[in-house]
């Protein structure tokens, strides 16, 4: 049941599948992307009054359709709003000259973007072309609804503009707020643990990709659709009867063929929409319940149509029972390498629909039709989506006009075309024998071909259709037969490429070789094979200093997989990239490692830490260059390091300090020469620089969670010559604070005495900010130059809102002692097992898996210590500092936020330099915001 906030609204925090939504919506506010638009040509004059009170019948009976969403302390909430009050949903009207005229007018209101905090998230209009000619259009944020509660909306919307009378206006209160409750609810275990085997390994589709020159906003995207002939049809309907699978499994099946022709991967990943309505009482609510399920493939491409059919009935039914599962937990559980701009596990959906959703919609009396419109927007880099409108067997590819071009689409829909018809004729032939191009095709492809002296080729020496990569030879087929089998005119060139959509020839480029050619300070780049081992060349920028290798390292980890990362990056002057001048340079100047070295763990100190790492960890024959944080250490983890190594060595090390030195090997030197040890007053020197002269130093100042393992980017990023010191705040490891003075004073001083004399530039993320700010001004009574305080997207407590806000903190954080009570006497796993508790835990930035694998004792510590920490916070009360400022706000936090956080700093500062960077609350320290802020940060400081 959802629990009532403080204005008296039931509140509810966001459903897994929700938050997903809400993320991406997030990500890009003003795009269209989830909207969810419903349009229909209504014909016998539509009476308009009636019309507008069906629809304050349907927002008076669905909770759904009342809701705002709101942030409150780092949570996500929904807020159900009365049927009295909430913001009413008003029928626009406008005359309209003719059909495409309306038609262009309903799709610029459906594309408006929605105000998720104040409502409402639906809206509707109704434009007249005639007196018995009407176009009506209603959109609904993707939060509100799925495709089951478009089909419910539809039948009642009916039922309410025939008689309102036979509709109760109070609908089914409560349903929709338990469905959340439920679905908020921790997943089965065992479900967890299938997606976990299922998934794992998985690595990132990598799509040829488009030189794309225009500059294309997030999730923007175009569609090209098409008709499957009825023969195909027919045969299609034929083999699901013969091979006992379902139309989806077809789909599915076919797109995977597809999908390893135009890639060359074997193990490929699809994305498809369930219902998420696995109990019944529900089957009919209101609401987006809808989940995602991925699944997972391998192909052989000498296995036939049928086997794959086979495969997939089985992969198929397999997601089926563990549907429920929600999606944002599956990527938690499997922790896949993450692409700010991709969706994780995949980067393909497929979608199939028995009937097109406009056709539910009907309006008594009335002849109502489905209205043709283009929406330009994709979800992810390629969908493909098939149903069945009126007897008719269509579909369609969207894909993101930011990843590829129409030209491109249109190709592959082809190629889908005559490969579904290739497969479907002949399910027991090899896959890899399934046509892709018509003989049409084919000829333009050979044209192409002869005019560039270069094909491009399949396994089984055929012409590939535009935009599939291949080998490429040189010479030409014997007259225009492909077919042939004289192959004396053809030679490999051992090059992969492909003539675009637009028939322009390119080859293959590795992405690493893009990536490492991207950095700034990079002026080309290379990946070769050097006896076995992959190693990235990198030639820098003239004048520039080119990174270390590490730093390469970082930059490439940001852009491509995991798996991808070449074992060892180096410096070559500028010359060409070659095996022989980049073993000369080996010769040279040997490099160090850039990806993680097998070599075995050194004198005790390293044996006993590689145990330490492999322990926490759960992965033996760990070496000495491995990195704690690749193979899945966080935060909560490397505390639980760092007690351990305290108790068993009887070292303390700070945990600022380790997030410099995370591998066996660097935290063994630094524990050895003194550079990892914690200093009782909290301050840990995370980069000296080796010439500082005076220069100002930057003091960089821990958010609630107590360490600087979120600023382990951002010091990556900024220059050598900076002195970087951190405030951190490790439960059971400072002193006690009386008051929130007492703890300012205290960082004030500690900063004093570490750097005495030396201007100084605080940062701060989030609380970090606030502690920033207050303790640059005891700094300045203590005589100290600050130069600069830098705002991560932090709130000044200025409003009677803000006091509101942290009063009622104070029952949350007694809670927080309660359950810290609770964790010594029964477990971590007391923890989370209350829809309140979760709640909590979200709000206050807490992995809550990773705290129920914290030891008891330290869990307790911790919960107990950020209670502490914001109890003194609550008592700030920020002050005229005349400091020159500099405040970072995220562009895609919720509307309004950003303005909210610059006025609550209004007149507590000297300067004010505003900064916008992409990404929300939580991605201002990861790339690409991080990289705007280090770069600002640097340029303020030098300045200074």
């Amino acid at each position: 049941m959802s629990a009532p906030g403080r204005s008296g609204l039931p509140v509810i925090p966001l459903t897994p599948q929700q938050r997903g939504v809400y993320f991406l919506h997030c990500l890009a506010p003003d795009s269209a992307v989830y909207n969810v638009p419903i349009m229909l040509r209504v014909l016998g004059g539509i009476d308009l009054g009636r019309f507008q009170l069906a629809v304050d019948l349907l927002q008076s009976r669905h909770q759904a359709l009342r809701l705002t969403v709101e942030e409150r302390e780092g949570e996500i909430l929904q807020l159900i709003h009365p049927a009295e009050t909430a913001a009413p949903v008003k029928v626009e009207t406008a005359p309209q000259p003719d059909l495409v005229t309306a038609t262009a007018e309903a799709v610029r209101r459906a594309a408006e973007p929605f105000d998720i905090a104040q409502g409402p998230l639906w809206r509707a209009a109704v434009l007249e072309l005639a007196a018995d000619e009407h176009v009506v259009m209603l959109s609904f944020h993707h939060i509100i609804i799925d495709e089951i509660s478009a089909t419910a909306l539809a039948a009642e919307l009916h039922r309410a503009y025939d008689d309102p009378a036979a509709l109760d206006p109070a609908g089914s209160e409560h349903r929709y707020a338990d469905f959340c409750t439920d679905l908020a609810a921790e997943p089965d275990p065992k479900m967890l643990d299938f997606w976990r085997t299922q998934l794992d390994g998985l690595g990132t589709l990598r799509l040829p990709e488009e030189h794309i020159a225009q500059d294309h906003g997030l999730f923007t995207g175009d569609r090209v659709g098409f008709t499957v002939p009825a023969k195909i049809s027919e045969q299609l309907t034929a083999v699901c009867r013969a091979h006992r699978v379902s139309e989806f499994m077809v789909f599915h099946s076919a797109l995977l063929v597809l999908l390893q022709r135009w890639t060359g991967a074997a193990d490929i990943a699809v994305g498809t929409p369930m219902a998420g309505r696995t109990d019944a009482r529900y089957a009919d609510t209101i609401g987006f319940f809808q989940n995602t399920v991925v699944l997972r493939n391998r192909l052989d491409p000498e296995l036939t149509f049928a086997g794959l059919l086979k495969a997939s009935r089985r992969t198929v039914l397999e997601a089926l029972q563990r549907e429920a599962t929600p999606f944002e937990r599956v990527v938690e559980a499997v922790r896949p390498a993450r692409d700010a701009g991709r969706n994780p596990l995949f980067q393909v959906a497929l979608v199939f629909n028995r009937r097109k959703v406009e056709q539910d919609w009907t309006l008594p009396g009335l002849t109502v039709e489905p209205l043709p419109f283009s929406w330009k927007t994709s979800h992810f880099d390629l969908t493909l989506t098939m149903l069945h409108e009126y007897g008719v067997l269509k579909g369609d590819f969207a894909f993101s006009a930011q990843r590829l071009s129409r030209e491109t689409a249109g190709h592959l829909v082809s190629a889908f075309q005559t490969l579904l018809a290739a497969l479907l004729a002949d399910p027991a032939a090899p896959l890899v024998d399934a046509e892709l191009q018509s003989p049409a095709e084919r000829e333009a492809v050979l044209a192409l071909g002869a005019a560039a002296g270069r094909y491009v080729l399949d396994e089984r020496q055929r012409p590939l259709p535009l935009g599939f990569f291949g080998a490429v030879h040189t010479g030409r087929f014997p007259s225009d037969d492909y077919t042939s089998e004289d192959g004396t005119g053809l030679r490999a060139t051992g090059e992969r490429g492909r003539f675009t959509g637009e028939g322009r020839f390119e080859l293959w480029r590795d992405p690493v070789e893009a990536a490492l050619a991207a950095h700034p300070a990079v002026l080309r780049a290379a990946v070769l094979d050097l006896d076995g081992e992959s190693v990235g060349v990198a030639v820098r920028r003239p004048g520039v200093t080119l990174p270390g290798p590490r730093e390469l390292l970082a930059h490439l980890q940001a852009r491509v997989p995991g798996y991808l990362l070449p074992q060892r990056l180096v410096e070559l002057p500028d010359g060409p990239l070659d095996p022989a001048a980049l073993r000369a340079a080996l010769e040279a100047a040997p490099s160090e490692p850039a990806a993680a070295d097998s070599e075995e763990p050194q004198g005790e100190l390293e044996e006993r830490l590689a145990a330490l790492f492999e322990e926490l960890l759960g992965i033996p024959g760990l070496g000495r260059y491995d990195n704690f944080f690749d193979y899945g250490g966080h935060s909560l983890l490397a505390v639980r390091l760092i007690g351990r190594i305290t108790e068993e060595l009887g070292l303390t090390v700070s945990v600022g300090a380790f997030m410099n030195s995370p591998t066996v090997s660097a935290l063994a030197t630094a524990m050895s020469d003194g550079s990892a040890t914690a200093l009782p007053s909290g301050v840990v020197r995370l980069r000296t620089a080796a010439e500082p002269d005076g220069r100002p130093a930057l003091a960089l100042l821990h958010p609630v969670g107590g360490t600087l393992m979120c600023y382990g980017e951002l010091v990556r990023l900024l220059p050598d010559n900076l002195d970087v010191v951190g405030l951190e705040r490790v439960a059971g490891a400072h002193p006690a604070d009386a008051s929130y003075r007492a703890l300012t004073d205290r960082y004030a001083t500690a900063l004093a005495e570490a750097l005495p004399g030396r201007p100084i530039a605080l940062c701060g993320w989030s609380l970090g900010g606030v502690l920033a700010h207050s303790v640059a001004a005891r700094l300045t009574e203590l005589g100290h130059q600050v130069v600069l305080v830098s705002l991560l997207d932090s709130l000044a407590q200025r409003t009677a809102w803000d006091a509101d806000r942290m009063a009622t903190t104070g029952a949350e954080l007694a809670a927080l002692a309660a359950l810290a009570a609770d964790v010594r006497l029964h477990g971590t796993g007391v923890l989370g097992v209350t829809p309140e508790q979760q709640l909590l835990m979200r709000r206050f930035g807490v992995d809550l898996d990773a705290l129920r694998e914290t030891p008891p004792e330290q869990a307790a510590r911790m919960l107990e210590d950020w209670g502490q920490l914001l109890a003194l916070v609550a008592e700030c009360e920020p002050e005229q500092a005349g400091l020159p400022v500099q405040l970072v706000l995220c562009a895609d936090n919720p509307a309004g936020y950003p303005e909210a956080l610059a006025a609550s700093w209004e007149g507590l500062h000297g300067s004010l330099q505003q900064l916008s960077v992409p990404g929300s609350h939580t991605e201002v320290l990861s790339s690409p915001a991080v990289e705007l802020v280090a770069a600002a940060l640097t340029e303020r400081i030098t300045r200074s």
